[in-house]
């Protein structure tokens, strides 16, 4: 028999339909970053209107991605699209490497809402944006030290020249914050982009890891400009050492 649903079960729907997939420990975050992850999890497993999947093992070198468990994942299940009115997808959820930059950037919101909730951010807002992307994954607007930003937010880009000519032409945000692969990744796409950004514009456009971003936190993160240089972003105050291993959040 169906449970009856309430209102943070709509909410978990609408969180699936934006992301996805979604882990357990996002959608604990996501739907209630004070509370305990694991107070949400009995939760989803009573759930029948949500389907699941176990992630593979990626060879890859993203050892960070190959935990010693498969994670569960969670989506929307075809029922509960019709009860929350989602859109049809025929995304291939299946796809592994789909599947992987679909959690990282629920990753990297998750880290987000880690230095809100330790007072590193004084307010915070997401918006992800739908796929197949036009040129971002999410825009976030937050404020650090008082400092406003509108940050355009984009994983593992795959640079064109219609692409490139848009990201140093871009008006509407204050910052575009890629997060590459690995370090060779981050480094051909600074080669290219370094070629063709003003010095007026340098500073706008910051790169990381997706593992050095996981380890080090946002704001201890060595964010770089085009040229390689070493860039000071959002707060630089202290913050707890943590760490994030996919689909794991723990204290280091």
């Amino acid at each position: 028999m169906a449970i009856q649903l309430n209102d943070r079960d709509h909410q978990i729907f609408k969180l699936l339909e934006e992301h996805q997939v979604l882990l357990e420990k996002h959608i604990a975050w996501f739907v209630a970053p004070e509370d305990k992850p694991v107070l949400i999890r009995d939760r989803l497993r009573k759930l029948f209107y949500l389907d699941y999947l176990l992630c593979q093992r990626h060879d890859s070198r993203l050892s960070w991605w190959t935990t010693p468990t498969k994670p569960l994942v969670y989506m929307l299940a075809p029922l509960a699209r019709t009860i929350s009115g989602a859109n049809a997808s025929a995304l291939d959820v299946n796809d592994n490497d789909w599947q992987r930059n679909r959690l990282e950037i629920a990753n990297i919101r998750m880290i987000f809402l880690i230095a809100l909730k330790e007072g590193l951010l004084q307010s915070f807002n997401w918006e992800t944006c739908p796929t197949p992307r036009s040129l971002y994954d999410a825009i976030i607007s937050c404020t650090s030290d008082s400092n406003k930003c509108k940050i355009g937010l984009i994983s593992h880009l795959d640079l064109d020249s219609e692409i490139s000519s848009r990201l140093l032409n871009e008006q509407d945000v204050t910052h575009t914050v890629i997060i590459s692969r690995d370090n060779a990744h981050q480094e051909s796409l600074q080669k290219a982009l370094s070629q063709s950004i003003s010095q007026t514009n340098v500073n706008r456009l910051l790169f990381a890891t997706h593992q050095d971003l996981y380890k080090s936190g946002l704001t201890k993160v060595s964010w770089q400009n085009a040229f390689g240089e070493k860039v000071s972003f959002l707060s630089n105050g202290p913050a707890s050492n943590w760490s994030c291993e996919f689909g794991t959040m723990s204290a280091a």
